[in-house]
């Protein structure tokens, strides 16, 4: 499994890089220096700094984030390619789903621009996950749904845990269709709840969450 972690200054990932030792076969660690750092780093260095030297300061600030950068994939315990650039946040992630193609993007704080990318989303809270429960809220796209629940699947199996799913209408119609795909259960319960990208209004703070 191929997973994309973006990292910003201000947005340190640590649950996501921790998890995804146990997730994935492959990371690509996006490293994202905001432009507007580097202009008001520049700003602010123009009062003490003739114009010449602007390029210096902006050259250090780079460095050090680089070397941040490059810490943190010696760090990882699986394979890493890291990407190093300079942007807005959203617009450098939008760039490098669409160039990697990740299975999985994983973070630490949920953004809801993030629901306009094509790729599943996992928000890490750090906790030790032993169940898994998925939210199925309408059968309207029910091979939709089929394929969300293979792909929870393989992720619980990663984990080590088990994966129930839970229907509020809990129709009889319903209840059968999704009786062949995993066990029922009568409530959300576990560590991580897995929720279809178009029923998503609130994020939980306090567990993990995949958006799929």
């Amino acid at each position: 499994m191929r997973c994309l972690i973006p990292i910003h200054q201000e947005l340190y990932p640590k649950n996501a890089l921790a998890r995804a030792e146990r997730l994935c076969d492959e990371v690509v660690l996006l490293y994202i220096v905001d432009k507007k750092l580097i202009e008001k780093v520049q700003e602010e260095s123009s009062y003490i700094l003739p114009s010449y030297a602007l390029e210096s300061v902006e050259e250090f600030v780079l460095n050090i984030h680089k070397q941040q950068a490059e810490k943190i994939k010696n760090e990882m315990k699986v394979p890493a390619e890291l990407k190093f650039v300079v942007g807005e946040y959203y617009e450098s992630i939008e760039k490098e789903v669409l160039r990697s193609a990740p299975d999985l993007l994983m973070c630490d704080s949920f953004m809801r621009g993030f629901l306009k990318m094509d790729v599943p989303i996992w928000v890490d809270r750090g906790l030790e996950i032993n169940e898994c429960t998925m939210i199925v809220t309408s059968l309207k796209k029910i091979k939709k749904i089929k394929k969300s629940v293979e792909f929870a699947k393989r992720l619980c199996d990663r984990l080590g845990s088990m994966l129930y799913l839970h229907y509020p209408p809990k129709d009889k119609l319903g209840l059968e269709v999704l009786k062949p795909l995993g066990t029922l259960i009568e409530g959300p319960r576990g560590e991580l709840f897995i929720l279809l990208r178009d029923d998503v209004l609130r994020v939980p703070d306090e567990i993990c969450v995949l958006i799929v």
